[in-house]
């Protein structure tokens, strides 16, 4: 009896020790296998983040070379669309900042007849200051300007702020330090190789386009008959800064285009000659260039540094104005 019982506690303890041993191996296999699947499913997660980083920089360089690519393009070409602060592009915009559904500006000519054997064309060489010794030049205050800042050490000046066709006619505006006298009086004391004239911009909306022609003939023939052997320049009315002008809505540029398209007509009718200054000073677009004025009308020093520069490459000599005159009167005598 004794003997049994040990015996099935022997079995029992045996059937324990294979229960326990059992689970052990499933506790193993279960600790492995978690660890292994954890390793796995982290692995893979890490991966597909990997993946998606290198795709997003992938992506992300893709844009930035497409951005430069665009940049480029939108600089040689000057439209397209404009890039904006995050580096990327603005449908519908240009790389100015402006619609591309905005007027587009034309270029526009500063002369009415480009081809007018009246305007002065550009010399191969300069002259110096020595080349205005005995000119004369009558205008208003944007002369007056000239004389004081663009640098010219010769020539004698004539002018007076708010100078007109009829001021310069008739009015005693120009003062020599103890007197006032009219222009024509002025020009009678001394002898004088060139005149140059100025104005224009006081005149805009004063009178007919006829009236100043007319006014405008009568009044430089006066001066030629004071000065017979002067050459006579007409300086084309400055364009002005429309945005900039105060005064009155009658300055603006399509007067001024009228003013000198009669301007022009007077040297052609008369032989004398015609200085196209917005040539230089216009921004292409029929408007003065942008900064050349403070007020819009008035020029900086750097824009009357241009224009003097613009008067020593465009003038004509003592002996072609000679031959011109002597070519014109062959042609109306015969």
């Amino acid at each position: 009896m004794a003997q049994k019982q040990r015996r099935r506690k022997r079995r029992r303890s045996e059937v324990a020790f294979v229960i326990k041993l059992f689970i052990m191996v499933l506790l193993v296999i279960f600790i492995f296998e978690g660890r292994l699947i954890y390793t796995l499913f982290t692995f893979d997660s890490a991966g597909r983040v990997v993946t998606q980083v290198n795709e997003e920089e992938t992506e992300t360089d893709s844009m930035k070379e497409e951005n430069e690519a665009g940049t480029r393009s939108g600089t040689a070409s000057g439209t397209g669309a404009a890039l904006n602060s995050y580096g990327t592009y603005l449908a519908g915009l240009s790389d100015a900042g402006v619609s591309q559904d905005a007027e587009v500006r034309e270029p526009h000519a500063t002369v009415s007849n480009p081809d007018s054997a009246a305007i002065v064309g550009e010399q191969e060489e300069a002259v110096d200051d020595t080349y205005f010794s005995n000119a004369v030049f009558i205008g208003d205050s944007r002369m007056e300007g000239f004389r004081n800042t663009s640098g010219i050490t010769q020539g004698t000046f004539f002018t007076s702020v708010g100078m007109s066709l009829d001021s310069m006619t008739s009015d005693k505006i120009i003062s020599d330090g103890t007197d006032t006298m009219t222009v024509a009086a002025a020009l009678s004391g001394g002898t004088y190789g060139k005149i140059y004239i100025m104005l224009g911009a006081n005149d805009l909306g004063e009178y007919s386009w006829d009236d100043f022609k007319s006014g405008l003939v009568s009044v430089t023939r006066r001066f030629l008959e004071i000065q017979p052997d002067a050459i006579l320049y007409i300086c084309s009315c400055i364009y002005v800064e429309e945005d900039k002008v105060t005064t009155g809505d009658y300055i603006n540029n399509e007067n001024v285009d009228q003013l000198n398209e009669v301007l022009l007509e007077v040297c052609e009718d008369q032989g004398y000659y015609y200085l196209d200054l917005n040539e230089e000073l216009s921004d292409g677009y029929g408007s003065l260039a942008l900064d050349a004025s403070e007020d819009g009308v008035h020029l900086t020093v750097e824009s009357c540094k241009k224009m003097l520069n613009y008067l020593k490459t465009h003038y004509v000599s003592a002996e072609a104005s000679e031959a011109e005159t002597e070519t014109e009167s062959e042609s109306e005598t015969g």
